[in-house]
């Protein structure tokens, strides 16, 4: 009489090995999402932070920062506001060439008295971040931006409206 020995089968593995590559493809894209979202929230959390800076300064000087400002904004630094302690925060290593895309203070309501700033995140480079208080900003289409606005599939949300 032959005995049985105590173990899985290969039809048993194959099948454990089934499950798990079944559970994999579906938990991974939605880490993936869950990752990016988060990225880029973290982006907006930095950009309400510019937000504040900005604001603060513009109260305590009465214009806002600009290119012929002395020292004039850096997109890579955030000068002024980072040496006159308004933007303690670190964006850059989030966002893509580390530095924010483009900036402006536009002068149609007289000198400095708006601005707006453009960063990409650098988990999603197709939506853009837009810190402002201007009608110039990008993809505004020349409504007034207050805030932290989010540009993704065409379409601009304010941050606080985001989920």
């Amino acid at each position: 009489m032959k005995t049985r020995e105590a173990g899985f089968t290969l039809i048993e593995l194959l099948v454990v090995v089934a499950i798990i590559g079944v559970l994999t493809a579906i938990a991974v894209p939605g880490l993936n999402y869950a990752l990016r979202k988060a990225n880029i929230n973290a982006v907006a959390g930095e950009g309400k932070a510019l937000y504040v800076a900005f604001t603060t300064f513009y109260l305590d000087n009465n214009y806002y920062p600009n290119a012929s400002s002395n020292p004039a904004f850096q997109l890579d630094s955030f000068e002024p506001l980072r040496s006159t302690g308004y933007y303690r925060g670190n964006v850059n290593p989030r966002l893509v060439n580390n530095r924010a895309d483009a900036f402006d203070s536009p002068n149609d309501m007289g000198s400095n008295q708006e601005f707006w700033l453009q960063l990409t995140p650098k988990a999603d480079p197709d939506v853009q971040i837009i810190i402002a208080n201007s009608d110039n900003a990008p993809m505004a289409n020349g409504q007034w931006l207050d805030g932290v606005y989010l540009f993704d599939n065409g379409t601009l949300t304010q941050i606080g409206d985001y989920r």
